[in-house]
């Protein structure tokens, strides 16, 4: 399955259009961010917690190559870090993350993306955003591919096959991998509703011991008004040849405002715990209100609630970001954060963490491709 990727990727590069670099231009996007940060519990300690000031730098560099049909970027990026008083943990690649994109939108509506990433980081909680958990200051590393290919089926019928892997290590814990293969058809039943039907084939492993599940979900997708809009999908799992009490769902609503969006989602699926044996569930409800208080600030509030259980352990997580952007022209902005998460269920005890930073970052605009093909597992895949 490893190889499947890099087939896709050949075949893809041999069939794209010469006229595609006919009308090609190339980008360069160079960046650079230092911050301050405060930390009130480096090692995530129930009744010991060690809080420290560090400074971080963080250049990064993006380049593309865009055309009508054709989108292709590089990325990369590092982080250095410098601690006020734990000299011992300063270090200039605390984050290293690689990644590579391409679309390509060919004739009669196909459209082709494909998306690598690797990312090797000293908080690992970043590589399972999903599950909500804070895993502490230890060395990881993740690589993700994903690939989806959609066409027209009918008028306003579209289906799409789609295949993600992902390999992640731990300092501690389980190396663990997941594959992903996905069918799935949209129908288009008049402006304002699509109804799905997808198969999900999931492979699951972790210290040698596999787990395979297939879940077939019915989505319904509806515009409630011009700025309002709601999701809902459900469906049957079936793991190691049983069928589970409880079906995947997921259930969003988003609201657009003229100066703002909020959005609500509740989200229940398989998971695998970064660096834990075994195979779980994940359940998510979260909000998120986002909005311009004038025209160069902009603030963003994420309240969440998570819950996830493999066989050795049950985690709930009660966590709250806080964002506040000062754009000062297109390529200079000052962000300040607030981010809390309560955990509970750790065999060491109970674990509050508060992370506050400010940090200035001057960025050459840069401008993504579209995505027609985003994936719905989560955490898989994100350019650095």
């Amino acid at each position: 399955m490893r190889s499947l990727p890099r087939a896709l990727s050949a075949v893809v590069t041999a069939a794209l259009p010469v006229t595609v670099a006919a009308q090609s231009r190339f980008e360069l996007a160079p960046s650079l961010a230092v911050g301050q940060v405060w930390d009130d519990n480096l090692f995530l300690s129930p009744d010991q917690p060690l809080a420290d000031a560090i400074t971080r730098v963080s250049p990064g560099l993006r380049a593309g190559l865009r055309s009508p049909r054709l989108d292709v970027s590089l990325a990369y990026s590092q982080e250095g870090e410098i601690f006020a008083e734990e000299s011992s943990l300063d270090t200039a690649s605390a984050r290293r993350a690689a990644g590579a994109a391409l679309r390509y939108s060919g004739r009669r509506g196909l459209l082709l993306e494909a998306v690598q990433a690797y990312t090797a980081t000293r908080t690992p909680g970043e590589l399972v955003p999903t599950t909500g958990l804070d895993l502490g200051r230890r060395p990881a590393t993740q690589l993700s591919s994903r690939e989806s290919l959609g066409l027209p089926l009918g008028p306003r019928t579209r289906g799409t096959v789609r295949y993600e892997f992902v390999t992640d290590t731990i300092e501690g814990g389980l190396t663990g991998q997941t594959h992903i293969a996905a069918l799935t058809v949209e129908h288009t039943r008049s402006e304002r509703t699509t109804v799905s039907l997808g198969y999900t084939l999931r492979r699951l492993g972790s210290a040698g011991e596999w787990t395979t599940s297939h879940v077939v979900q019915a989505g319904w997708d509806h515009a409630l008004g011009p700025h309002t809009w709601i999701r809902l999908a459900a469906g049957p799992r079936v793991t190691a040849g049983k069928r589970e009490p409880e079906p995947e769902g997921e259930l969003s609503v988003r609201q657009r405002f003229r100066r703002g969006e909020a959005a609500a989602a509740y989200v229940r699926t398989q998971a695998r715990i970064l660096g834990q044996p075994g195979v779980g569930s994940t359940e998510s409800a979260t909000v998120t209100l986002s909005g311009d208080v004038s025209r160069h600030f902009r603030i963003a509030v994420a309240p969440g609630f998570f819950r996830n259980r493999v066989p050795q352990a049950d985690f709930r997580v009660v966590r709250m970001d806080t964002e506040l952007t000062w754009s000062i022209g297109r390529s200079v902005s000052i962000v300040g954060s607030h981010v809390v998460a309560a955990t509970h269920g750790r065999l060491q005890g109970d674990v509050l963490h508060n992370v506050f930073s400010v940090r200035i970052a001057v960025a050459s605009p840069w401008r993504p491709p579209a995505s027609g093909g985003a994936s719905r597992e989560g955490g898989l895949g994100e350019e650095p």
